[in-house]
């Protein structure tokens, strides 16, 4: 279950690739990355944690420095 979890995760970054619109592909990518903690935090693995949190506040910057 819990890998099943961590390749949902994976399809949900990948697909926000895809996506045209910079405001969506941060959402999608930003909804992978939490998902990628929820994996982290089961698994006890403080990188995959670390890096998502890192990728989430990079995003919540992008946002705040680009919001109208």
């Amino acid at each position: 279950m819990i890998d099943t979890l961590g390749w949902i995760a994976t399809a949900v970054v990948v697909g926000s690739f895809g996506i045209q619109d910079v405001k969506k592909l941060r959402i999608i990518n930003m909804s992978g990355s939490v998902l990628w903690i929820v994996y982290g935090f089961l698994k006890q693995d403080n990188p995959i944690i670390f890096v998502n949190m890192s990728i989430i506040l990079m995003h919540t910057y992008w946002f705040i420095k680009n919001r109208k």
